[in-house]
Protein backbone atom coordinates (compact mmCIF):
# COMPACT_ATOMS: atom_id res chain seq x y z
CA UNK A 1 0.00 0.00 0.00
CA UNK A 2 1.22 3.66 -0.56
CA UNK A 3 -0.91 5.32 1.71
CA UNK A 4 -1.39 8.96 1.92
CA UNK A 5 -3.71 11.36 3.86
CA UNK A 6 -4.55 15.14 2.24
CA UNK A 7 -7.24 17.51 1.72
CA UNK A 8 -10.17 17.56 -0.44
CA UNK A 9 -10.20 20.42 -3.53
CA UNK A 10 -11.73 21.09 -6.44
CA UNK A 11 -10.47 19.10 -8.86
CA UNK A 12 -10.75 15.75 -6.88
CA UNK A 13 -14.64 16.80 -6.38
CA UNK A 14 -16.00 14.44 -9.09
CA UNK A 15 -13.77 11.35 -7.68
CA UNK A 16 -15.09 12.41 -3.91
CA UNK A 17 -18.88 12.35 -4.94
CA UNK A 18 -18.20 8.86 -7.05
CA UNK A 19 -16.64 7.70 -4.08
CA UNK A 20 -19.45 9.34 -1.61
CA UNK A 21 -22.54 7.53 -3.63
CA UNK A 22 -20.77 4.30 -3.48
CA UNK A 23 -20.16 3.72 0.38
CA UNK A 24 -23.66 5.20 0.81
CA UNK A 25 -26.31 4.31 -1.60
CA UNK A 26 -29.06 5.18 0.51
CA UNK A 27 -28.02 8.84 -0.89
CA UNK A 28 -29.90 9.49 -3.99
CA UNK A 29 -29.04 13.10 -4.00
CA UNK A 30 -25.40 12.97 -3.05
CA UNK A 31 -23.78 16.14 -5.15
CA UNK A 32 -27.05 17.87 -4.02
CA UNK A 33 -26.21 16.97 -0.30
CA UNK A 34 -22.47 17.54 -0.59
CA UNK A 35 -23.75 21.20 -2.21
CA UNK A 36 -25.85 22.02 0.60
CA UNK A 37 -23.85 20.72 3.59
CA UNK A 38 -20.47 21.70 2.90
CA UNK A 39 -20.00 23.95 0.23
CA UNK A 40 -22.77 26.36 1.29
CA UNK A 41 -21.81 26.78 4.69
CA UNK A 42 -21.29 30.49 4.80
CA UNK A 43 -18.01 29.60 7.83
CA UNK A 44 -16.27 28.21 5.07
CA UNK A 45 -13.15 29.82 4.37
CA UNK A 46 -12.25 28.60 0.53
CA UNK A 47 -15.31 26.58 -1.26
CA UNK A 48 -11.94 24.91 -3.28
CA UNK A 49 -10.72 23.86 -0.32
CA UNK A 50 -13.48 21.87 1.89
CA UNK A 51 -12.45 20.73 5.21
CA UNK A 52 -12.70 17.04 4.29
CA UNK A 53 -9.96 14.99 4.98
CA UNK A 54 -9.23 12.29 2.14
CA UNK A 55 -7.41 8.96 2.92
CA UNK A 56 -5.54 7.72 -0.46
CA UNK A 57 -4.18 4.34 -1.64
CA UNK A 58 -2.09 5.04 -5.15
CA UNK A 59 -4.50 8.36 -5.90
CA UNK A 60 -7.41 6.26 -5.12
CA UNK A 61 -9.97 7.39 -2.31
CA UNK A 62 -10.19 5.00 0.44
CA UNK A 63 -11.39 6.39 3.35
CA UNK A 64 -12.80 9.93 4.48
CA UNK A 65 -13.56 11.88 7.52
CA UNK A 66 -15.93 15.23 6.59
CA UNK A 67 -15.39 18.32 8.64
CA UNK A 68 -17.27 21.55 8.79
CA UNK A 69 -16.20 25.05 10.70
CA UNK A 70 -18.83 25.54 12.94
CA UNK A 71 -19.13 28.82 15.88
CA UNK A 72 -20.34 28.22 18.99
CA UNK A 73 -20.70 30.27 22.26
CA UNK A 74 -18.45 29.72 25.47
CA UNK A 75 -18.31 32.25 28.19
CA UNK A 76 -19.36 35.39 26.21
CA UNK A 77 -17.56 34.98 23.19
CA UNK A 78 -17.62 33.12 20.05
CA UNK A 79 -15.76 30.54 18.92
CA UNK A 80 -14.76 29.07 15.83
CA UNK A 81 -14.86 24.73 16.39
CA UNK A 82 -15.00 21.94 13.69
CA UNK A 83 -17.91 19.32 13.15
CA UNK A 84 -17.21 15.75 12.23
CA UNK A 85 -19.48 14.10 10.26
CA UNK A 86 -19.20 10.72 7.49
CA UNK A 87 -16.48 8.74 8.78
CA UNK A 88 -15.88 6.21 6.85
CA UNK A 89 -12.80 3.66 5.08
CA UNK A 90 -13.72 0.93 2.64
CA UNK A 91 -13.56 -2.41 4.44
CA UNK A 92 -10.45 -3.85 2.97
CA UNK A 93 -8.64 -1.10 4.40
CA UNK A 94 -9.89 -1.64 8.24
CA UNK A 95 -7.36 -3.09 9.84
CA UNK A 96 -4.35 -1.31 8.54
CA UNK A 97 -4.59 1.79 10.68
CA UNK A 98 -6.46 4.19 7.86
CA UNK A 99 -9.32 5.11 10.43
CA UNK A 100 -6.93 5.82 12.84
CA UNK A 101 -4.82 8.31 11.03
CA UNK A 102 -7.99 10.17 9.47
CA UNK A 103 -9.30 10.06 13.20
CA UNK A 104 -6.14 11.31 14.49
CA UNK A 105 -5.59 13.98 11.81
CA UNK A 106 -9.39 14.98 12.05
CA UNK A 107 -9.73 15.42 16.15
CA UNK A 108 -6.45 17.49 15.60
CA UNK A 109 -8.26 20.36 14.06
CA UNK A 110 -9.27 22.15 17.59
CA UNK A 111 -11.48 22.76 18.61
CA UNK A 112 -13.13 19.83 17.49
CA UNK A 113 -16.77 18.61 18.20
CA UNK A 114 -18.46 14.77 17.24
CA UNK A 115 -21.77 15.78 17.38
CA UNK A 116 -24.02 12.58 16.56
CA UNK A 117 -21.49 9.97 17.73
CA UNK A 118 -22.10 6.29 17.66
CA UNK A 119 -20.80 4.47 20.97
CA UNK A 120 -18.18 3.02 18.27
CA UNK A 121 -17.06 6.36 17.29
CA UNK A 122 -17.35 7.73 20.83
CA UNK A 123 -14.51 4.83 21.67
CA UNK A 124 -12.45 5.79 19.17
CA UNK A 125 -12.75 9.13 19.92
CA UNK A 126 -11.78 8.77 23.88
CA UNK A 127 -8.73 6.66 22.96
CA UNK A 128 -7.57 10.46 20.36
CA UNK A 129 -8.12 12.09 23.48
CA UNK A 130 -11.57 13.68 23.18
CA UNK A 131 -13.64 13.69 25.79
CA UNK A 132 -18.02 13.05 25.97
CA UNK A 133 -19.60 16.33 27.24
CA UNK A 134 -23.03 15.66 26.13
CA UNK A 135 -25.90 13.26 25.61
CA UNK A 136 -28.90 13.97 23.43
CA UNK A 137 -32.31 11.81 24.01
CA UNK A 138 -35.04 11.88 21.63
CA UNK A 139 -38.54 12.20 23.25
CA UNK A 140 -41.70 11.82 21.20
CA UNK A 141 -45.17 12.48 22.05
CA UNK A 142 -48.33 10.97 19.78
CA UNK A 143 -51.57 12.70 18.59
CA UNK A 144 -53.92 9.67 20.16
CA UNK A 145 -54.30 6.14 20.93
CA UNK A 146 -54.50 5.46 17.05
CA UNK A 147 -51.61 6.34 16.48
CA UNK A 148 -49.90 4.38 19.32
CA UNK A 149 -51.94 1.10 17.29
CA UNK A 150 -49.98 2.51 14.35
CA UNK A 151 -46.85 2.22 15.64
CA UNK A 152 -47.81 -1.14 17.30
CA UNK A 153 -49.13 -2.13 13.78
CA UNK A 154 -46.05 -1.47 11.82
CA UNK A 155 -43.72 -2.94 14.40
CA UNK A 156 -45.35 -6.40 13.90
CA UNK A 157 -45.68 -6.20 9.91
CA UNK A 158 -42.70 -4.32 9.24
CA UNK A 159 -42.29 -3.64 5.23
CA UNK A 160 -45.46 -5.17 4.80
CA UNK A 161 -47.31 -2.49 7.24
CA UNK A 162 -49.54 -0.36 4.20
CA UNK A 163 -49.89 2.59 5.60
CA UNK A 164 -47.50 5.06 4.23
CA UNK A 165 -46.57 7.95 6.33
CA UNK A 166 -45.49 10.04 3.58
CA UNK A 167 -48.72 10.43 2.02
CA UNK A 168 -50.16 11.24 5.64
CA UNK A 169 -49.75 14.87 7.14
CA UNK A 170 -49.59 18.43 5.86
CA UNK A 171 -46.90 20.65 5.79
CA UNK A 172 -48.62 23.56 4.53
CA UNK A 173 -48.68 24.97 8.22
CA UNK A 174 -50.67 27.90 9.06
CA UNK A 175 -48.84 30.81 9.46
CA UNK A 176 -49.30 31.79 13.00
CA UNK A 177 -50.04 29.49 15.71
CA UNK A 178 -51.41 30.75 19.58
CA UNK A 179 -50.82 28.69 23.02
CA UNK A 180 -50.64 29.35 26.12
CA UNK A 181 -51.33 33.03 25.50
CA UNK A 182 -48.55 33.30 23.37
CA UNK A 183 -48.38 33.62 19.61
CA UNK A 184 -45.62 32.35 17.12
CA UNK A 185 -45.66 33.42 13.19
CA UNK A 186 -44.25 31.63 10.34
CA UNK A 187 -40.75 33.58 8.88
CA UNK A 188 -39.21 33.48 6.50
CA UNK A 189 -35.95 35.35 7.11
CA UNK A 190 -33.99 35.58 9.91
CA UNK A 191 -34.27 39.00 12.26
CA UNK A 192 -30.97 39.37 13.41
CA UNK A 193 -32.40 38.17 17.04
CA UNK A 194 -31.78 34.90 17.36
CA UNK A 195 -27.94 34.51 18.26
CA UNK A 196 -27.69 34.27 22.03
CA UNK A 197 -26.28 31.81 24.21
CA UNK A 198 -28.19 29.62 27.03
CA UNK A 199 -25.61 30.96 29.49
CA UNK A 200 -22.10 31.92 29.95
CA UNK A 201 -21.10 28.14 31.14
CA UNK A 202 -22.99 25.94 28.56
CA UNK A 203 -21.65 25.97 25.13
CA UNK A 204 -24.11 26.73 22.87
CA UNK A 205 -23.45 26.27 18.87
CA UNK A 206 -24.53 29.85 16.77
CA UNK A 207 -27.79 30.43 15.64
CA UNK A 208 -26.48 33.64 13.77
CA UNK A 209 -28.31 35.19 10.37
CA UNK A 210 -25.70 33.34 8.44
CA UNK A 211 -26.44 30.03 10.07
CA UNK A 212 -30.02 30.43 9.93
CA UNK A 213 -30.43 31.11 6.36
CA UNK A 214 -28.09 28.16 5.35
CA UNK A 215 -29.69 25.66 6.90
CA UNK A 216 -33.36 26.39 6.71
CA UNK A 217 -34.50 29.77 4.78
CA UNK A 218 -32.47 28.63 1.68
CA UNK A 219 -34.67 25.13 1.95
CA UNK A 220 -38.11 26.31 2.35
CA UNK A 221 -39.49 22.80 0.94
CA UNK A 222 -37.73 21.15 4.17
CA UNK A 223 -38.70 23.59 6.77
CA UNK A 224 -41.06 25.88 9.08
CA UNK A 225 -39.63 28.24 11.16
CA UNK A 226 -41.68 29.94 13.71
CA UNK A 227 -40.63 32.35 16.05
CA UNK A 228 -42.33 33.88 19.18
CA UNK A 229 -44.53 37.40 18.48
CA UNK A 230 -42.15 40.44 20.08
CA UNK A 231 -38.79 41.94 20.21
CA UNK A 232 -35.73 39.90 20.77
CA UNK A 233 -34.16 37.89 21.87
CA UNK A 234 -36.20 35.62 19.79
CA UNK A 235 -37.49 32.14 21.03
CA UNK A 236 -37.90 30.07 17.89
CA UNK A 237 -38.46 26.72 16.81
CA UNK A 238 -37.93 24.45 13.09
CA UNK A 239 -40.12 21.61 12.19
CA UNK A 240 -39.79 19.33 9.56
CA UNK A 241 -41.36 16.05 8.20
CA UNK A 242 -40.08 12.95 9.52
CA UNK A 243 -41.58 9.53 8.27
CA UNK A 244 -40.56 6.93 11.28
CA UNK A 245 -41.47 3.32 11.96
CA UNK A 246 -44.73 3.83 10.17
CA UNK A 247 -45.43 7.08 11.84
CA UNK A 248 -45.61 10.83 9.72
CA UNK A 249 -44.32 12.91 12.77
CA UNK A 250 -43.15 16.33 13.03
CA UNK A 251 -39.25 16.54 14.15
CA UNK A 252 -38.24 20.29 16.20
CA UNK A 253 -35.02 19.72 14.57
CA UNK A 254 -33.67 23.01 16.36
CA UNK A 255 -35.22 25.78 19.17
CA UNK A 256 -33.99 28.11 21.10
CA UNK A 257 -34.53 30.34 24.35
CA UNK A 258 -32.75 31.88 26.70
CA UNK A 259 -32.29 29.99 29.73
CA UNK A 260 -33.86 33.09 32.04
CA UNK A 261 -37.09 32.58 30.59
CA UNK A 262 -36.69 28.30 30.23
CA UNK A 263 -40.25 28.51 31.58
CA UNK A 264 -41.39 29.82 27.76
CA UNK A 265 -40.05 26.51 26.43
CA UNK A 266 -43.75 24.64 27.43
CA UNK A 267 -45.55 27.41 25.13
CA UNK A 268 -43.03 26.15 22.34
CA UNK A 269 -43.85 22.46 22.97
CA UNK A 270 -47.56 23.36 23.06
CA UNK A 271 -47.70 25.36 19.72
CA UNK A 272 -45.83 22.49 18.11
CA UNK A 273 -48.21 20.37 19.23
CA UNK A 274 -50.69 22.40 18.31
CA UNK A 275 -49.41 22.64 14.74
CA UNK A 276 -48.98 18.28 14.67
CA UNK A 277 -52.58 18.31 15.37
CA UNK A 278 -53.92 21.00 12.62
CA UNK A 279 -51.30 19.14 10.03
CA UNK A 280 -52.27 15.53 10.97
CA UNK A 281 -49.27 15.01 11.41
CA UNK A 282 -49.26 11.74 13.91
CA UNK A 283 -46.88 12.84 16.18
CA UNK A 284 -44.28 15.23 17.42
CA UNK A 285 -40.21 14.14 18.04
CA UNK A 286 -37.91 16.63 19.64
CA UNK A 287 -34.06 15.75 20.98
CA UNK A 288 -32.94 17.25 23.75
CA UNK A 289 -28.84 17.52 25.48
CA UNK A 290 -30.14 19.66 28.79
CA UNK A 291 -32.02 18.39 31.94
CA UNK A 292 -33.86 21.27 31.89
CA UNK A 293 -35.38 20.53 28.86
CA UNK A 294 -35.82 16.55 29.51
CA UNK A 295 -38.06 18.04 32.24
CA UNK A 296 -40.45 20.69 30.26
CA UNK A 297 -40.93 17.74 27.77
CA UNK A 298 -41.86 15.23 30.20
CA UNK A 299 -43.99 17.06 31.96
CA UNK A 300 -45.99 17.39 28.57
CA UNK A 301 -45.88 13.63 28.42
CA UNK A 302 -43.54 13.13 25.75
CA UNK A 303 -41.57 9.78 26.45
CA UNK A 304 -37.91 9.17 25.78
CA UNK A 305 -37.25 6.56 23.01
CA UNK A 306 -33.94 5.00 21.30
CA UNK A 307 -30.48 5.37 22.37
CA UNK A 308 -28.78 8.61 23.21
CA UNK A 309 -27.19 10.76 20.60
CA UNK A 310 -23.05 11.42 21.95
CA UNK A 311 -21.38 14.65 21.46
CA UNK A 312 -18.01 14.45 22.08
CA UNK A 313 -15.66 17.40 22.43
CA UNK A 314 -11.61 17.89 22.42
CA UNK A 315 -9.92 21.37 22.64
CA UNK A 316 -8.58 23.99 25.42
CA UNK A 317 -12.13 24.41 27.02
CA UNK A 318 -12.06 23.64 30.56
CA UNK A 319 -14.29 20.72 31.26
CA UNK A 320 -16.86 21.01 34.40
CA UNK A 321 -17.02 17.24 35.00
CA UNK A 322 -20.23 18.08 37.02
CA UNK A 323 -21.97 19.97 34.88
CA UNK A 324 -21.38 17.75 31.70
CA UNK A 325 -22.83 14.54 34.49
CA UNK A 326 -26.03 16.84 35.07
CA UNK A 327 -26.22 17.42 31.66
CA UNK A 328 -25.72 20.99 31.71
CA UNK A 329 -22.43 21.82 29.61
CA UNK A 330 -23.68 21.43 26.02
CA UNK A 331 -26.72 22.55 23.76
CA UNK A 332 -27.13 21.34 20.92
CA UNK A 333 -29.91 20.27 18.47
CA UNK A 334 -30.61 17.70 15.84
CA UNK A 335 -29.49 20.90 13.24
CA UNK A 336 -26.18 20.71 14.57
CA UNK A 337 -26.03 16.92 14.00
CA UNK A 338 -25.02 15.57 10.34
CA UNK A 339 -28.62 13.43 10.54
CA UNK A 340 -30.40 16.46 9.80
CA UNK A 341 -29.33 16.63 6.38
CA UNK A 342 -30.62 13.75 5.30
CA UNK A 343 -33.31 15.72 4.56
CA UNK A 344 -31.41 16.89 1.03
CA UNK A 345 -31.49 12.64 -0.30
Amino acid sequence: MNLQLTTLTADKFQDYLTFVAKIYPQRSRVPQRFAAQVLQNPFLEDPNRPEILLALDDHKIIGHFGLNPYPFHWQKKQHIGHSGFDFYVLESYRQHGVGKMLAAAAVAQLPYFGIGATPVAERIYTRLGATTIGRMYRYLWLRGPLQTLYLAGHSLLKAHWPRKPQRVGNFDLPPQVQTAGTTFELQFQPSGHEDYPWDSETITFSRSARFLDWRYFQHPRHYRFYARQGSGPTHFFVLRPCPWRGLSLLCMVDYRVPQQTAGDFQSMLLAARELTRQGRFDGLVVYSSLRTIDEHLQALNFRKIGQPTIVVFKGDIPLDTARIEQRQFVLATLADCDQDFVVHD
